[in-house]
């Protein structure tokens, strides 16, 4: 999360668990930045390392508002992509 809220693009950044499931959620100024974030770094890393330490889906999209945190698992559930 320190990473994320640091980088160069990022608006917020948070995480939380509902229903047992560790969510994160970050808001960024466009898709470069975000990109520029998810494709470097320590981000990369992880993402390369999460096969053999856990399961999950990720999901990504353009919105003029950040979704509440009352939205972010049902939007888990329905627009998430198995990684």
């Amino acid at each position: 999360m320190v990473q994320a809220r640091k980088a160069p693009g990022n608006i917020s950044a948070d995480a939380r668990t509902i229903n047992g499931v560790h969510h994160t959620l970050s808001v960024w100024t466009d898709q470069d930045a975000m990109r520029a974030y998810l494709t470097a770094g320590p981000h990369l890393e992880a993402m390369r390392l999460f096969p053999s330490i856990a399961t999950g889906k990720v999901v990504g999209y353009l919105a003029q508002q950040a979704p509440d945190w009352s939205e972010v698992h049902s939007i888990w559930l329905e627009r998430g992509r198995v990684v």
